[in-house]
């Protein structure tokens, strides 16, 4: 699954993230898999009927997203809220519902356990990490995001967001000196993303803008 989303706000980069690449959602545990083509036409009303038994969940699934997109969080909730009852161990699933509780309904209790949830039925899941690190920083506890930052760098040494964020939080503690190198290594490894034009703006905060 490739993390390299460029968007504004938290949901909005989760939700990039989780539409990226969808995963085969009737595997509960094992994350994001090859992607595969949405067959099954879903409605809201359908995957929110009492009775309702999708023979597909990951087209409820996008249904939910879709819904959160226009910022209608209620519904998306409610369906969310469905599938992880299903499918308790599915990591995609339990990161969506976390961004969504936070950002909808400013549940910051239920948000945290459901990326916590996410990570304990996939150790490492990147979408789940980047979530926490961007919450933390968002409440301004730079230390704890670094955590997940760096956890989610080591990691995912592919998914150069992490390194991006993980340099972000740094040079805001005033260690742009930590920064520049992660920020460098950044530019040179993956030219033409937009993490690369990233790393380059931020560069210019670091040790390495001065003469």
């Amino acid at each position: 699954m490739s993390l390299v989303i460029r968007s504004v706000g938290a949901f909005a980069i989760l939700q990039g993230v989780l539409l990226a690449a969808p995963a085969v959602l009737s595997s509960p545990g094992k994350g994001p898999s090859a992607a595969k083509a949405v067959h099954a036409v879903a409605t809201p009303e359908g995957c929110l009927a009492p009775a309702a038994e999708p023979s597909d969940v990951e087209a409820c699934h996008h249904v939910a997203l879709e819904l959160a997109g226009q910022r209608d969080f209620d519904r998306a909730i409610a369906i969310e809220s469905t599938l992880f009852e299903r499918q308790p161990a599915n990591a995609e699933v339990a990161t969506a519902l976390a961004q969504m509780q936070e950002t909808g309904r400013k549940d910051v209790v239920q948000a945290l356990k459901m990326y916590h949830e996410a990570l304990y039925a996939s150790p490492g899941y990147p979408a789940a990490l980047l979530g926490l690190g961007i919450h933390w920083k968002g409440r301004g506890e730079s230390r704890i995001a670094e955590r997940y930052f760096a956890r989610g760098a080591k990691e995912n040494p592919e998914q150069p967001i992490f390194q991006v964020r993980l340099a972000e939080v740094l040079i805001d503690a005033g260690r742009g000196q930590e920064a520049a190198p992660i920020l460098q290594a950044v530019a040179e490894r993956f030219p033409g993303t937009g993490e690369a034009d990233d790393a380059r703006r931020l560069m210019s905060r670091t040790s390495l803008a001065r003469p």
